[in-house]
């Protein structure tokens, strides 16, 4: 593909190809799964090139070689995102992260897609040589990727992922040991404890897939956030509706005094939630929706999947 304005930064050159994604353009892809370490990744329909990429960091320039291959095999879930060129979090140097913003009724939310490209094993088929600089260039069938849905600020710059924390102690079923969002940055364990702590808390019975094995809300930018397998635009609006009043419930029961969000902004969302001298409580609605968008997220796994350590995510629209 040509690119016009040879002048443009490889940042600008990446923001310019994915704008030029077609709507009706459609993946690519044999389906999403849980490899090994239950983390996701999109299984291709065939081998996608990745160039050599350096030791230290992940360059733009290679990056574009890459965001062209993205583009021909996810282009549903990449359309309306802009490259996130400060990576956050900046320890990982060998991704490629966009991001999109979509407006939410008192607060926003920044979708976060980041795809991880660094070479592991059982990840790839080596087709060059490495050095002490860079990686050698390998073909994968896989893409490992993150995709979080972060509520942020009002109005605020998606770039910066201004998020709404949750500062207070976290009292998650750990040994009976209180958790902090400092301890938990630094620790995956305890990260994941947190992140089923937040599921189980927004509804044990609201999921089809079980939390120990894959967590709709997750802990991540130092907040709750809604992963979303399957980031085509539609299901992300979708997606943030209905997580903006299961964020302020979490909100709620996590934080202790010094509120950035008062309990004036629930009435916003009255229709899914109350609020009483008890707390903020799910109404009905809310849950009902919750069982409702969940629910077209199931597992399956035959004797040849379980051979390879995987798990497929079925989606049914």
């Amino acid at each position: 593909m040509k690119i016009e304005n040879s002048d443009k930064s490889p940042a600008e050159i990446i923001d310019y190809l994915v704008r030029r994604i077609d709507g009706n353009d459609r993946n690519k892809i044999t389906g999403i799964y849980l490899d090994e370490s239950l983390m996701e990744f999109f299984s291709l329909q065939n081998e996608m090139p990745v160039p050599s990429i350096p030791v230290g960091e992940l360059d733009y320039t290679t990056g574009i070689e890459i965001t062209k291959n993205l583009i021909e095999v996810i282009p549903e879930y990449l359309c309306e995102h802009t490259l996130l060129e400060k990576r956050k979090p900046s320890s990982e140097q060998h991704s490629l992260q966009f991001v999109k913003m979509i407006p939410g009724r008192t607060i926003d939310f920044v979708h976060v897609l980041r795809f991880d490209f660094k070479l592991s094993g059982g990840n790839g088929r080596i087709t060059g040589k490495g050095d002490t600089h860079s990686f050698p260039k390998y073909f994968t069938d896989r893409i490992r990727y993150k995709s979080r849905l972060v509520p942020v600020a009002k109005g605020s710059d998606p770039y910066l992922l201004d998020s709404l924390r949750l500062k207070s102690h976290l009292k998650v079923d750990s040994g009976n040991i209180n958790i902090t969002p400092t301890a938990v940055f630094f620790d995956e364990f305890s990260s994941t404890e947190i992140s089923i702590d937040f599921s189980t808390k927004a509804g044990s019975d609201i999921y089809s897939i079980p939390a120990k094995i894959y967590q709709f809300i997750s802990y991540d930018y130092f907040t709750a956030c809604m992963n979303i397998p399957d980031p085509a635009v539609s299901k992300l609006e979708r997606a943030a509706a209905i997580f903006e009043p299961l964020f302020y419930y979490l909100y709620f029961r996590y934080r202790d005094g010094a509120y950035e969000i008062e309990e004036k902004h629930l009435s916003i969302c009255d229709e899914f939630l109350e609020y009483s001298g008890s707390g903020v409580q799910q109404k009905p609605l809310l849950q009902n929706s919750l069982r409702d968008f969940f629910s077209h997220y199931t597992l399956y796994r035959d004797d040849e999947l379980m051979m390879k350590g995987l798990r497929k995510i079925d989606i049914n629209e």
